[in-house]
């Protein structure tokens, strides 16, 4: 089917979208891409945000479908909820043009969620950049635009935080300076971000100030904390993991430890966590097994049982 007749059948609010026509949007050529985003804007906003968060679902469920285009097209949307659902469906979009785009929509987006979702996607190319895989110029670019946002007094402080968590994959003085700037702030969701932060850096450095934040009052702190050790992977963070993925009175703090516990590894985090499944929650029972099944793969991967 022509391109104008799937933006015909995709337009009409009154029909259901079909899998099978949104899947025609994969892999658009340059000039299909001009066409649908000359058509978009016709196409209610409702419409438009349904499409992308369908699109979004069919990537997860088939990687061979490709809908950048039409995910670059939404960026550009009139709606913030049609352009924080583009930024998400770009998830593992890597090509270095989307840079600039990024940066732009962190720094200057009106709506304070697509600025988050901003930070979010940037930060996934400053993992590329620490890594070696972009240029140092990128690498810059994108440090200067997270600290610039981390560091901005009148930014909404969910999104200074997610621009200091997505700082923390870059490794530097500067970086970590910054790091410990936020998190001397009073504000909860700007000590989450830099212990966010903290976690993506991989650095035993901060790991006193994280096992110290599984004891915090708030639990969006200890869910945090237990992320972050999880992502140092330092074996000293099993003893308070286990304590709180068996005695944390919130249930998510309780799947995070178990989670960090799997992502440690090793013979002391299989201990630990035959530990929590015969002394913690049996709502924990699932998540355990799992994290026990992946210790095993890493262990042996030719003979994972």
């Amino acid at each position: 089917m022509a391109l104008e007749s799937e933006i015909d059948e995709l337009s009409d609010p009154s029909k259901r979208l079909s899998a099978r026509h949104l899947a025609d949007l994969s892999d658009l050529d340059a000039a299909d891409a001009r066409r649908l985003a000359d058509a978009w804007p016709s196409i209610v906003p409702e419409r438009r945000f349904s499409i992308v968060s369908e699109l979004t679902e069919l990537t997860e469920d088939n990687v061979d479908l490709n809908f950048d285009a039409v995910f670059k097209t939404a960026l550009a949307d009139g709606d913030a909820n049609v352009r924080a659902a583009a930024l998400r469906g770009l998830a593992e979009y890597e090509g270095r043009d989307l840079i600039a785009v990024l940066a732009d929509l962190l720094r200057n987006d009106a709506d304070a969620g697509v600025r988050r979702e901003g930070a979010i996607a940037l930060g996934r190319y400053a993992l590329a950049a620490e890594l070696g895989f972009l240029r140092d110029d990128d690498a810059e670019a994108i440090r200067a635009t997270l600290i610039e946002s981390a560091e901005d007094a009148d930014e909404d402080e969910r999104v200074r935080a997610r621009a200091v968590e997505a700082l923390g994959a870059l490794s530097g003085d500067e970086t970590d300076n910054l790091i410990e700037s936020i998190y001397g702030e009073e504000s909860l969701w700007l000590k989450v971000g830099a212990v966010d932060a903290m976690g993506r850096s991989c650095s035993e450095t901060w790991l006193p100030v994280i096992i110290g934040e599984l004891e915090n009052r708030a639990p969006e702190m200890r869910h945090a904390a237990a992320f972050a050790a999880g992502e140092i992977g330092d074996e000293s963070a099993i003893p308070p993991l286990k304590r709180v993925a068996i005695e944390d009175p919130d249930p998510e703090v309780r799947l995070a430890a178990v989670h960090a516990l799997g992502e440690i590894g090793g013979k002391r985090a299989r201990v630990a966590l035959q530990g929590v499944l015969y002394e913690g929650d049996d709502a924990l029972r699932e998540a355990v097994e799992e994290a026990m099944s992946e210790l095993s793969f890493h262990d042996d991967p030719l003979n994972p049982l």
